[in-house]
């Protein structure tokens, strides 16, 4: 049986550079083919693969996208500069196109979901903020993935918008019909409380924070992460050896333990690399990145070196476990707040750790 071409994207990144001009592009191109019901699938694993420009093979990172070749996708992707090839291979898994719910309720922080907002637009995931009310009257349940953004604690303020109905449904929602994202204080939300006076945790995931609701132990600033799971799609064209670092803006998010061996660490803390304070202030340039900025120049509570030892360093910055056949992610750091100085926003690192978790999310 004759193969059917296949335009593959490729999204390996390599240093600070991606194959691809334009990441985001690249993503919101994918996510406007699936919008037209033609079938996409998605590379999770490394491959080396025969192409049209590379007939004597060419190493494939995970997180390359494969579509049935047509001129008509041939020419677009020409048009908006994204680079492709041609093979004659079917592989990758199908991924469908999903509705996210962004919970937008009572102490949820805007300078949290406002980037995720720029992240989900910039890369054309379809989404709808629900509120308090929303989410007990039941509208979760017609949504792919709940995406809880940082707020301004541990997220046990979450509670006075939600009260006990709406932690029912959210609950009833991870055990049977969807995914759960979780960024800082959205991953602490999740977590397993370790005392009958922690109320306020879902205690979706088999992991704690050994001080629970003490986020002011740690402060702000910006950390290196290291990958610990290579074969996880979230990291799909991050990891291209054997030791990979991202370096991400921490604003007290959960230090997390994990207390049973199903729950995957995919990446810890690893080191301290700068904060407002005096004897660490960084020195280099923050491009446009004014969340960096924000983060070391205006928060009040500073990380300090010490208490990244004590506290973060070599615990889970980013988890992944699953809830029956629904998957939970939680990010630590904030993934949605881009570079530290590396590049232009908008070319951040770290916002293909979100687009990853949501095409993870997306697999048939």
């Amino acid at each position: 049986m004759t193969l059917k071409q296949q335009v593959i994207i490729p999204m390996d990144r390599l240093g600070v550079k991606n194959v691809q001009k334009n990441i985001m592009l690249a993503t919101k191109t994918v996510n406007k083919i699936l919008e037209k019901n033609i079938e996409v699938r998605w590379l999770t694993q490394a491959n080396e693969l025969i192409t049209k420009k590379y007939p004597e093979g060419h190493f494939f990172q995970p997180g390359a996208f494969l579509i049935n070749y047509s001129n008509d996708i041939a020419t677009h992707l020409k048009e908006s500069s994204i680079s492709f090839d041609i093979i004659e291979s079917r592989m990758g898994q199908r991924i469908k196109p999903i509705k996210i719910a962004l919970y937008h309720g009572k102490n949820t922080a805007d300078f949290c979901i406002e980037p995720i907002v720029e992240v989900l637009n910039l890369s054309s995931f379809k989404y709808r903020l629900l509120s308090d009310n929303d989410i007990k009257k039941g509208l979760l349940d017609g949504f792919d993935v709940l995406l809880v953004p940082g707020g301004p604690d541990a997220g046990e303020s979450y509670y006075w918008g939600l009260g006990q109905k709406g932690y029912n449904n959210v609950k009833d929602y991870v055990y049977n019909k969807g995914h759960y994202f979780g960024l800082c204080a959205g991953a602490y939300w999740a977590l397993k409380p370790l005392s009958d006076e922690n109320k306020y945790w879902l205690g979706l995931v088999d992991a704690t924070d050994d001080c629970e609701l003490d986020y002011w132990r740690t402060g702000t600033g910006f950390v290196r992460v290291s990958i610990s799971d290579k074969n996880t799609p979230i990291i799909a064209g991050l990891a291209a050896g054997n030791v990979n670092t991202i370096d991400m803006i921490y604003w007290e998010g959960p230090a997390m333990k994990v207390l049973d061996s199903k729950v995957k660490i995919v990446a810890r803390y690893s080191d301290f690399i700068a904060s407002g304070c005096q004897n660490s202030y960084p020195n280099w340039d923050l491009l446009d990145n004014y969340l960096a900025v924000k983060s070391i120049k205006e928060w009040y509570n500073k990380l300090t070196e010490a208490r990244f030892e004590r506290y973060l360093q070599n615990k889970a910055a980013i988890l992944e476990a699953n809830v029956n056949k629904n998957r939970i992610v939680l990010i630590s750091p904030h993934a949605e707040f881009g570079n530290i100085g590396i590049s232009p926003k908008k070319e951040s690192q770290s916002f293909q750790l979100i687009t990853n978790t949501l095409f993870y999310f997306s697999i048939i």
